[in-house]
């Protein structure tokens, strides 16, 4: 696998003695992969006649038949988004008559889109048939490439590269086969936008397609074992970035940025990544610049979203390095999220990022041996108990159950004239051991049954001093 990234490294380093290493045609490599069906609906929005619809989607179809592990078929069928709601709720429709469109053509992918006459191109849409934030390549339903009406090779060669991330592979070996044979097509990456012309590729088409390419390799980065993948990807963002006007399209370049953050997110947290502070700064610093297009009062999802990201970061590296200050950040960002994940309104997501908070909080006062973040996640915890029922989510009741009694052990054991914690944490600890023992879970009974006997310990301890003392 190394040597096989080696190649391709010396055609971004531009080492001519590399030029005719890969003696295997790209589209060879996509061979052994499993073959993807994928669906195509006519675009929505006007054309000069039906014939120009026609040669415009023969344009894509049959240059991408031709490529091995495709097979793409047109429907008589248009999906359109709503302009109504935050950018997740735009899309909803979509997903619901697309994902049943492809249920019932028992096929992998739907490519859907609209016309843009002053590009004179298409905005295609990725939909996989998989349910859920795909694992590699393009993860939301907003993220899109604009594809001239007679589109040039280069960009046939990204797109047909996405079609295959989209579709979520099941393999590493499968993401890295991708990321070869965009690597080798482009050949080299960095001169991916001259190799698209003026003439037949506008601008804002050579920027999207630039912009695909990195989420793409992005993704695959994030999916390999090798952390010299992730050199590629970053190298793709940066020759977009050179390219790309935030201010003339800020949706586009908030999804291809928040990408690029994630990007460092992932690297920052490789086991072989010797700058991770250093990334992880970029990471941060990149998802804010994103707020600052999807601000919270036009794009509140997608905001509390990457507040949760941002959130997420900090609290692996806080996690990873015992660095409390990151912990405390994650605790910030948690915090700011929940004024769009509120209880009223989405209360099991308000649940999830308050236990989230809560975990932080509590590894933070371990850390600091201080109480006040210790407080704060007892508090949390014990409001979570509100959301998470005992009859309704059992599973989600007995994790906080041990979670609210460990942190009310440890306060006890930073202060020991506060009984009632210790007598509260045994009464969590025995609550979540009861769940666990009739779930089958004997590992946590286990860690749980050695809590409660060092708790009874301590408490055990205390009486004792207490008598000592009413004693003396």
């Amino acid at each position: 696998m190394l040597s096989i990234f080696n190649r391709f490294m010396d055609w971004f380093m531009m080492r001519e003695e590399a030029a005719g290493a890969m003696a295997q045609n790209p589209a060879q490599i996509m061979q052994n992969l499993s073959d993807v069906n994928v669906l195509i609906s006519e675009p929505a929005g006007n054309f000069a006649s039906d014939e120009a619809k026609a040669a415009l989607l023969q344009s894509i179809i049959n240059p991408l038949n031709e490529k091995p592990g495709l097979s793409i078929r047109l429907i008589n069928k248009t999906f359109q988004r709503s302009l109504k709601g935050s950018l997740s709720e735009q899309f909803e429709t979509v997903i619901e008559e697309g994902r049943k469109t492809l249920e019932e053509e028992k096929c992998d992918l739907l490519l859907w889109g609209k016309v843009e006459l002053e590009d004179q191109a298409v905005r295609w849409h990725f939909l996989s048939a998989k349910e859920g934030e795909a694992a590699l390549g393009v993860p939301g339903i907003a993220e899109n490439i604009l594809v001239p009406f007679a589109p040039e090779k280069g960009t046939l060669d990204v797109l047909y590269a996405a079609i295959f991330a989209a579709c979520t592979p099941s393999h590493t070996s499968h993401a890295l086969k991708i990321a070869e044979y965009l690597l080798g097509a482009v050949d080299p990456l960095t001169k991916l936008p001259a190799g698209l012309s003026n003439r037949k590729t506008p601008l804002p088409a050579k920027i999207s397609t630039m912009g695909m390419c990195a989420v793409v390799l992005a993704n695959i980065a994030r999916r390999s074992e090798e952390l010299g993948w992730f050199d590629p990807a970053i190298k793709a963002f940066n020759t977009w970035s050179e390219l790309v006007d935030k201010n003339k399209t800020p949706l586009d370049w908030a999804m291809v940025t928040n990408h690029h953050g994630w990007l460092y997110e992932e690297m920052a947290t490789h086991g072989d990544d010797d700058h991770a502070i250093e990334h992880i700064e970029k990471a941060i610093k990149l998802f804010e610049s994103v707020c600052q297009v999807l601000e919270v009062r036009t794009h509140p999802l997608e905001w509390a979203a990457v507040q949760l990201r941002m959130a997420t970061t900090c609290a692996k590296i806080g996690r990873k390095q015992s660095e409390p200050e990151y912990l405390q950040k994650a605790a910030r960002y948690y915090k700011k999220s929940l004024t769009v994940y509120n209880q009223a309104n989405y209360p099991l997501n308000w649940a999830d990022t308050m236990a989230k908070m809560a975990k932080t909080m509590m590894l933070h006062g371990q850390l600091v041996k201080g109480a006040q973040s210790l407080e704060q996640a007892g508090v949390a915890f014990q409001a979570i108990l509100q959301v998470y029922d005992q009859d309704k989510y059992p599973a989600q009741w007995a994790n906080t159950q041990n979670n609210l009694g460990a942190t009310l052990f440890a306060l006890a054991k930073r202060d020991p004239s506060t009984a009632a914690w210790l007598d509260h944490a045994l009464l969590c600890f025995e609550n979540a051991r009861t769940y666990y023992l009739e779930t089958g879970k004997p590992k946590l009974v286990h860690v749980i049954d050695k809590n409660i006997i060092k708790a009874q310990e301590l408490k055990d301890e205390i009486e004792e001093e207490l008598n000592s003392d009413l004693l003396t």
